[in-house]
């Protein structure tokens, strides 16, 4: 790792504890408003349900977070990144996203872009 490599590390180190928190803000923010909607929407019985297989913030909901990435790291949340299927918990989604992040925002790994197409 050169110098600006590890430049690099440090500012992210130092914005971590920020990431962790509004992004737990967000999980939070996402999983209760969802629940709330199948507590509330759900039939009732002891026959199990199909909602209860899903995790708990599925991997497209997990691109809205990138508004969260902008704001503390300056980068997107890449979608190439973020685990299919989505979390079980805000936990195993900063275990998984952090350590990603960490390494994008070092261009230890090189993300695409989306091609922007100019209107003729």
């Amino acid at each position: 790792m050169d110098a600006a490599d590890s430049d690099l590390a440090k500012q992210f180190d130092a914005k971590v504890p920020e990431l962790l928190n509004r992004l737990s803000e967000w999980f939070d923010n996402e999983a209760t408003s969802i629940d709330d909607v199948i507590a509330n929407s759900a039939p009732s019985g002891t026959g199990g349900s199909v909602v209860s297989a899903r995790p708990a913030i599925d991997s497209k909901r997990v691109v809205d977070a990138t508004v969260i990435t902008e704001e503390v790291l300056g980068i997107e949340l890449p979608p190439e990144i973020i685990k299919p299927g989505g979390y079980e918990s805000f936990q195993e989604m900063a275990d998984h996203l952090v350590p990603m992040l960490r390494r994008v925002f070092t261009k230890e790994v090189k993300v695409k872009k989306p091609l922007v197409k100019v209107a003729a």
